[in-house]
């Protein structure tokens, strides 16, 4: 009996430690809170989302690897495994070798391209609903530091005002 009661000791707490030890869930479409954000455009390190960054959609795999586009370079999306090596984006033909890990509930990116170092945090706010992302590039010029603040599923208004416009097709006689 005595094995029995130790036995189910150790599952509750280990399953208390696998569920206190679950990380945030970025997927979402994220809009940017202009007002509250400070960046230098480009916002990215390297160019990433070039500038217009306005909105940011995120894929939180189950595997854990963040993949992020912004509206205007969805073809250039950018992905985070933590734990692993990757490479992203930075611009037009040019890419960064990155690595990313957990550091809490904030995702760490760190990456170099020729001088120029990258240092990118990831945060959630407790209720999931505004993300942080803070950017520090660093060149031989010295340091930007960028901060972002998203929130989660605003409305996207009309499509006229999109970085790609939408075209209004209603005149046209089928």
């Amino acid at each position: 009996m005595r094995i029995v009661w130790c036995c189910a000791l150790l599952f509750a707490t280990a399953s208390g430690a696998a569920l206190s030890a679950q990380s945030p869930n970025f997927s979402g479409f994220w809009t940017l809170d202009r007002d509250a954000s400070q960046f230098t455009p480009p916002a990215f390190s390297g160019g990433r989302g070039g500038a217009n960054i306005d909105r940011l959609f995120i894929t939180h795999g189950t595997n854990g690897t963040l993949v992020i586009g912004s509206e205007t370079n969805g073809l250039k999306a950018w992905a985070y495994t933590p734990g692993r090596e990757g490479t992203i984006p930075v611009g037009r033909d040019t890419t960064m070798d990155v690595v990313s890990r957990w550091d809490g509930t904030r995702i760490v990116a760190e990456g170099r391209q020729g001088d120029m170092q990258m240092h990118e945090v990831l945060a959630l706010s407790s209720d999931e609903q505004t993300l942080l992302i803070t950017v520090t590039t660093t060149t031989p010029d010295g340091d930007i530091v960028n901060t972002l603040v998203y929130t989660k599923g605003q409305p996207v208004g009309p499509c006229a005002g999109w970085a790609t416009p939408c075209k209004d097709f209603s005149d046209q006689q089928r």
